[in-house]
């Protein structure tokens, strides 16, 4: 997302989120329900060590789920004045923040070194450097390296 007023270039970078952390739940607690239905039913037929096994499942699956949405809350605001590129990153609120002196800033994509690797997208100012959209996917870095390039120069 993009915001323009006069000098002043504000891009939102935020990582694609398919599904809502209640939506999230309401898958969770539906494969949970099947988990437990069937560990139950192999438990009453005597097969008593397919429940732990279910347990340690929905674990993992509850544990990815959060590691998920945690990751789905990064936020990367890049703001460029008449001076400064500022480039803050966090979740809820900033907690990195790069400023770089809008006359020295570049914006360099790299190509991956192999053809299965992402590339990378960096803000660089003399001996500083910081990677942005990383969590992006190889077109929209591209077109977010296209609008810094444009916000920037």
């Amino acid at each position: 997302m993009r915001e323009n007023s006069g000098a002043l270039s504000h891009i939102i970078v935020r990582p694609n989120q398919s599904l809502t952390w209640a939506q999230m739940k309401g898958v969770f607690m539906a494969v949970a329900a099947v988990s437990i239905t069937v560990g139950l039913g192999f438990t009453a037929m005597g097969y008593w060590p397919v429940l732990p096994f279910a347990g340690l499942e929905l674990l993992t699956l509850g544990y990815c789920f959060y590691g998920c949405a945690r990751r789905s809350e990064i936020r990367e605001v890049i703001t460029v004045d008449a001076g400064t590129v500022t480039v803050e990153r966090g979740r809820k609120a900033p907690e990195r923040r790069w400023q770089f002196q809008r006359h020295w800033t570049s914006v360099k994509l790299m190509s991956p070194a192999a053809a299965w690797h992402p590339s990378r997208l960096e803000l660089r100012e003399k001996g500083t450097r910081v990677e942005v959209g990383g969590f992006l996917t190889e077109s929209e870095r591209r077109q977010l390296a296209d609008e810094l390039i444009y916000a920037i120069n």
